[in-house]
């Protein structure tokens, strides 16, 4: 899809619009050598015995301070809340316009803007949560523990809830035909907070972080960030230390798989062969959409499980499941999501990031021009060097091997007798591989 001018309104096809140049070929074939090279590199050359037992990293007291005052951390929960009131204002009483930036709001800032701020603030969206806000609000009214609820979670819950609001939220961006209507925004919104409102009076505020597909995406991604709480304090560590040394809740495997199959099958719903397949056939373009998804999400989940469960052949720690093992190593994949959706929506974020800016001074499309913005256009600048973004798009997705290569090797020391190491790998590495060959040959499909 072109990017989009003022004086057009044009569906957007949710988060996952591609607005650059298909990758050329050479790219793709040069980030897939590399790939395969480093990976190998790794492998056989690395370390031998585990490293990142502990984040380790440096305690920041001063700064420990700032975040924990109570002045701060409520200034920024009002302000994050006063946010969501104001897209909320022009999804329930603003136009049905493209210009409404509620849609950007959600689509861009809200899903695609996580993922910087995740890496470079850490974890913060558990502390900013305006869900956690309202219900810290209820609670108090109704003078009770936030944290206690009719009944226990239980912790085998862990954030399987959320892999079904992400699985949600990733059909209404990528399927639902009507995903640029505020008819069908609104409904989405209602659910998600009702959802999560519910649940919390229900088992209390563990629910939110088992089931908002938001704050489990944050979560996740900020595992690679070099900002990490440890024992109440925060710390600078080394991003990788804190990934290997994090212990992912029940369900945290198939977070991953959807999250990287729901960016793979974007790109891959843009290739000319599947839209004249879903234009020629009878069967509806929502069966296929949803059919399509679905495939790519299993076949991530099923090809990741598989090479876990080949390290449970030489596992270390005889009191270790099968089923723990695709729990232990999903922190290995966080890089490879992370490559994704900065090669995918890198340039999506900087364009219609802009224009959401632009249109947040009047969400009701009234004239207004409360924060001076409305008057602004788009820079759109960053498409006159397709070079430049197949340069970023290469390195994001081939960084983010590397990346989630060394992780699942730490990771893999970890789990697994020494002697038989590499060939407990093998199957790891082979996944990797062609998650990043995929993601290469799709960004270059046109």
């Amino acid at each position: 899809m072109p990017a989009l001018v003022p004086q057009q309104l044009i569906p957007l096809h949710g988060i996952g619009t591609r607005h650059d140049l298909p990758l050329p070929f050479s790219f793709v074939v040069a980030g897939a050598a590399a790939a395969l090279v480093l990976s190998f590199v790794i492998l056989f050359f690395a370390w031998r015995q585990p490293r990142f037992l502990s984040p380790g990293g440096r305690t920041l007291a001063a700064l420990t301070r700032l975040a924990d005052a109570p002045a701060v951390r409520w200034t920024l929960r009002g302000l994050m809340l006063a946010a969501f009131v104001w897209a909320g204002l022009g999804l329930f009483a603003g136009q049905d316009r493209l210009t409404n930036p509620a849609f950007g709001f959600v689509y861009v800032w809200m899903w695609v803007g996580l993922v910087p701020l995740s890496i470079l603030l850490g974890p913060f969206w558990r502390v900013l949560n305006p869900i956690r806000t309202i219900h810290r609000g209820l609670a108090a009214l109704a003078r009770v523990d936030r944290r206690d609820g009719l009944f226990d979670l239980g912790d085998r819950v862990g954030v399987w809830p959320a892999t079904l609001g992400l699985f949600g939220f990733a059909w209404l961006e990528l399927i639902e035909p009507d995903r640029t209507t505020l008819a069908v925004v609104r409904v989405w919104a209602l659910v998600w907070l009702v959802t999560l409102i519910i649940g919390a009076v229900l088992f209390g505020d563990r629910w939110i972080g088992a089931a908002d597909p938001f704050e489990v995406y944050a979560t996740t991604v900020a595992q690679l960030s070099p900002w990490r709480r440890v024992d109440g304090s925060l710390r600078l560590v080394n991003p990788l230390a804190g990934l290997s040394s994090w212990d992912p809740p029940p369900g945290s495997a198939a977070v991953v798989a959807t999250l990287l199959g729901s960016t793979a099958y974007d790109s891959f719903s843009n290739n000319t062969r599947w839209i004249q397949t879903v234009q020629t056939s009878d069967v509806s373009s929502l069966v296929w959409g949803t059919g399509g998804l679905l495939t790519m999400i299993a076949i991530v989940l099923v090809t990741f499980t598989f090479a876990a469960l080949w390290m449970y052949r030489y596992q270390l720690d005889p009191d270790l499941t099968p089923g723990d093992f695709p729990r232990l190593m999903a922190g290995s994949v966080v890089p490879i999501v992370i490559g994704y959706a900065v090669a995918h929506y890198f340039t999506l974020l900087v364009v219609e990031g802009q224009r959401t800016a632009i249109n947040w001074s009047d969400p009701m499309g009234l004239g207004w021009n409360v924060f001076g913005s409305a008057g602004m256009g788009v820079n759109q600048q960053i498409f006159n060097h397709p070079t430049a973004i197949a340069l970023v798009q290469v390195i994001a997705i081939v960084g983010g091997h590397v990346l989630g290569i060394v992780a699942a090797h730490e990771k893999s020391l970890q789990l697994v007798q020494p002697r038989h190491a590499l060939v407990a790998q093998l199957p790891m590495l082979a996944v990797m591989v062609f998650y990043t060959c995929s993601g290469l040959l799709l960004l270059f499909s046109p």
